[in-house]
């Protein structure tokens, strides 16, 4: 595997913090970085051929966001997750998609529905081929497209704050789902068109449904959004 850190080139001396503390945020994200790994200020500046300052920088840039846990004495390592705080992750989700899904609702812009679209029609392709990596990254795509087109700036950083324990926990896309994939495709269908109907009452209970993994209980909660929808 092609070391990521070893492809980062240019860095313009002014943003090197900012440069670091994007590549390591993205590998956390993607779990490059795993969880309870341990992050040395001095072997990252080597490998980027940089000082430890901006390196130092980037990481408590990160501490401060609870991606990086530092303890003393010993250094900096990714934050990992009890099971306590796997649960108090996935409440904070339901409440903040909840809230995401109320306020894009009936604004979606023309570009903003076509993405989501497409993002929902390529689940489809990805469940056809059992590339549940490439499902799983869809999904967390989508959720994040709505979370910027609820059009509060503060939503986008709180989801970066959660999204690398939602990964580690496999609260998105879970490889393990032992269902239909197509269908998992179609509750975000409905998803969408929740958010069409102008009902933003209704889009904050769809969307913390779907986050708090009761459509898992209940199908026929997903599809009741296109249902009402098509009787209006």
């Amino acid at each position: 595997m092609t070391d990521p850190l070893s492809t980062l080139t240019g860095l313009k001396r002014g943003l090197l913090s900012d440069q670091i503390y994007d590549l390591i945020k993205s590998m956390i994200k993607d779990t490059t970085l795993a969880p309870g790994e341990q992050l040395v200020e001095s072997q990252l500046a080597r490998r980027l051929q940089v000082s430890q300052a901006p390196v130092r920088d980037a990481l408590k840039r990160l501490a401060h966001e609870g991606l990086v846990t530092h303890i003393r004495h010993q250094g900096n390592f990714v934050a990992s997750y009890t099971d306590e705080e796997a649960e108090q992750a996935k409440v904070a989700r339901s409440a903040l998609e909840g809230l995401a899904g109320e306020l894009a609702c009936g604004r979606l812009d023309d570009d903003t529905r076509a993405r989501l679209v497409a993002l929902i029609d390529r689940m489809h392709d990805a469940a056809v081929e059992r590339n549940l990596t490439e499902f799983r990254e869809l999904d967390f795509t989508f959720h994040r497209t709505v979370i910027e087109a609820s059009g509060n700036a503060y939503l986008p950083r709180m989801w970066d704050i959660i999204e690398p324990s939602l990964r580690s926990m496999h609260v998105l896309g879970d490889p393990k789902f032992a269902g239909d994939w197509h269908q998992v495709a179609d509750w975000h269908r409905s998803l969408l068109d929740v958010l069409e109907s102008g009902d933003g009452e209704a889009s904050a209970r769809l969307f913390r449904a779907h986050a708090a993994g009761t459509l898992l209980d209940d199908p026929e909660q997903a599809a009741a959004p296109a249902q009402a929808e098509a009787s209006a």
